[in-house]
């Protein structure tokens, strides 16, 4: 198993990730275990087999650990340490969307935005990984809607290193997730909507939404330049000399 941590030129790194598989690939591509804005990585840039990889032009092996330089972005790849457990794939998923917002700045951030019924209109973006948010009409919420069918803490939203995550807070009237109501903590997606009460909240995230637009992808490293063979040159050169001498020795017949 594999221990990643990536991070951006002049940024702090992210949370390292712990995958297990025979072949990983780094690249922007939707399969990618670890995935980069396709502004900096090919859909398929790096690929690694057991302790050796390759970028197409370049290998090289794992060794103790290695820092691969994408783009803009640095990869350091190292054997994880004995024990742990492989991340799971919410955790991969939200490593792309973070390194996506810092791609696309302002206005990047996870939102949500009260789209039916009481303070229709008004939004509240995510703090960043690792933070949550209470809903509910009580005073000690982190947003207070006053809609009567609200309980005081209706329902939490954590924003974590494994996504964006809704669980509902033992509310009286329940909480549900485009139309179905929820037990447990339920994940949230670009344009899921969240019902409490009389009031319909909308979650964007834009970065999860750019990364399923489909981009041009960088093309494909040149192959390595062949080295021509000399043998044609010194062919022509002989020809050429002997056509020489022949002309001479016809002149001077």
């Amino acid at each position: 198993m594999l221990r990643f941590v990536v991070s951006e030129h002049g940024q702090p790194a992210l949370p390292s990730v712990d995958i297990d598989a025979p072949v990983i690939v780094i690249g922007s591509g939707a399969e990618a275990n670890i995935r980069l804005p396709a502004a900096a990585a090919r859909e398929a840039h790096v690929r690694i087999e057991g302790t050796r990889w390759s970028d197409g032009t370049t290998r090289g092996t794992i060794g103790d650990g290695v820092e691969l330089a994408i783009g803009n972005y640095r990869v350091r790849v190292a054997p994880a340490p004995a024990g742990v457990a492989p991340s799971p794939p919410q955790r991969t998923e939200s490593l792309a969307r973070e390194l996506m917002r810092s791609l696309l700045g302002d206005g990047a951030e996870p939102v949500l935005t009260i789209e039916r019924g009481t303070n229709a209109g008004a939004r509240r973006v995510l703090a960043p990984p690792d933070s949550t948010l209470v809903i509910g009409r009580g005073d000690d919420a982190h947003w207070v809607i006053l809609d009567e069918d609200l309980s005081r803490r209706h329902a939490e939203i954590r924003r974590g290193w494994d996504g964006t995550w809704l669980r509902d807070l033992d509310s009286q009237n329940g909480t549900r997730v485009d139309g179905k109501r929820i037990e447990g903590e339920v994940a949230l997606r670009d344009g899921t909507r969240i019902a409490l009460g009389n009031v319909v909240i909308g979650f964007s995230d834009p970065a999860e939404r750019r990364l399923a637009t489909p981009t041009k992808p960088l093309p494909a490293p040149p192959p390595p330049p062949q080295r021509r063979s000399a043998v044609p040159f010194v062919v022509a050169a002989s020809i050429a000399m002997l056509a020489v001498i022949a002309l001479v020795w016809i002149l001077a017949s």
